[in-house]
């Protein structure tokens, strides 16, 4: 009951981030059962019957349990990992149904960026809300630069994963730099609003030159 609660926090984090809103994401959990052959951690399901689309979100017990965690407990490797499999999740989740709505459709390598950059600012939001936002480079350091591929995947998943990766991080470095450092949240929030509406070609070149950020 404590995990899914921390999963409720979760999803309105991420949508108060985004300025989006959905059905609560605990309606959609599956079992190991139904996510077969995924992720043994995360996993985003996903089945098209016609015009209708059917999501399943999977999140392993190890995961849900970091979820319990109160605010100012460590972050450890454990938590950090655990909590950021849940980010990702959600974030799948949260953009998926918000494309949907838009009637656009979403890549996999969008769905991986925004994940990446959302792993990175729910974290930072919760070290900003106690007092720690300057521990900013420290989060970035382990999630990008410390980030390995899983052992397993094939050389077109692996290629994916590691340009989302450094596309997150090109933009949380011009994110921290204009907007953490001197404290302004409600700025950083416009542009990572801003961010998130943009598809395709826009938001990669967006992300990989800080373009967003350094927008006048």
């Amino acid at each position: 009951m404590t995990a899914l609660l921390g999963l409720a926090q979760l999803q309105q984090l991420l949508q108060s981030v985004h300025g989006v809103q959905a059905a609560p994401v605990s309606d959609f959990l599956v079992d190991s059962r139904g996510a077969r052959g995924a992720n043994p951690h995360e996993a985003l399901l996903i089945s098209e019957h016609g015009e209708e689309l059917q999501v399943g979100l999977f999140l392993d017990e190890t995961v849900l349990a970091q979820l319990s965690r109160a605010a100012t407990d460590p972050w450890t490797h454990e938590r950090l990992s655990g909590f950021c499999a849940a980010a990702e999740g959600v974030s799948h989740f949260l953009y998926l149904v918000h494309r949907a709505r838009q009637g656009g459709q979403v890549s996999q390598l969008e769905l991986e960026v925004q994940a990446e950059l959302d792993k990175y600012l729910t974290v930072l939001l919760q070290l900003w809300a106690t007092g720690r936002r300057a521990a900013s480079p420290a989060l970035r350091h382990r999630l990008f630069e410390l980030w390995r591929p899983r052992p397993g995947l094939a050389v077109s998943e692996r290629d994916r994963y590691r340009l989302a990766s450094a596309l997150a991080a090109a933009c949380a470095r011009a994110l921290e730099a204009r907007y953490v450092v001197a404290g302004r949240l409600d700025a950083l929030l416009r542009e990572v609003r801003k961010l998130y509406r943009m598809s395709g070609g826009e938001k990669f070149s967006a992300l990989a030159g800080g373009a967003v950020a350094w927008a006048a």
